[in-house]
């Protein structure tokens, strides 16, 4: 794998850093009006590149953590992105497990694999003792997700680009005290 730090290994995937050489595949979920249609908009090259510098690199510096490559351990494909970054929810800037695969992707477990993968990572390895995924009303594939991930879920509200308020589930693990 190059230069790029692997972070974790689960079942059928490898999750690693992201590289630059990766963005031209990212780039094409972000572009795709079904992969991102419960966010406000498609993303261009750019704003895809702009993205992930935010949400991976700078992170990777910064907080140590951020969105990471889902590689697929069998055939070595890049399957999409699934990591731990800082939002702002209704208790704050919290960490949070998010994730985008490519639409040929779904369907097939590697959401819940991924993501169940980086809240194990969050307790066991990063020594968090929360950490959340915030979902979109209308978004019932990564509601599902995030059930399966997540002990409970709680609906809170903030604000988008225009400043209106928009309703969002959280869903939220603790690790139990001990553990």
């Amino acid at each position: 794998m190059g230069d790029v730090r692997e972070i974790l290994r689960s079942e059928r995937l490898v999750l690693r850093e992201i590289a630059v050489s990766d963005l031209p595949v990212l780039e094409r979920i972000f572009a795709d009006p079904l992969c991102m249609r419960y966010y406000p908009s498609v993303k261009d090259a750019m704003g895809t590149r702009d993205f992930f510098d935010r949400l991976a690199f700078r992170s990777y510096q910064k907080n140590g953590f951020g969105l990471w490559a889902v590689i697929d351990r069998e055939s070595g494909d890049l399957l999409g992105d699934c990591g731990i970054t800082l939002q702002e929810t209704s208790e704050g800037l919290e960490p949070e497990i998010g994730y985008h695969l490519w639409l040929d992707h779904w369907g097939k477990g590697y959401a819940t694999e991924a993501a169940t993968a980086c809240r194990d990572h969050a307790f066991s390895v990063m020594g968090l003792s929360r950490i959340v995924s915030i979902v979109h009303p209308d978004n019932l594939p990564s509601q599902k997700v995030a059930a399966r991930v997540h002990q409970r879920r709680e609906t809170f509200s903030k604000p988008n680009a225009a400043g209106e308020m928009m309703e969002r589930y959280l869903y939220i693990s603790e690790r139990k005290p001990g553990a």
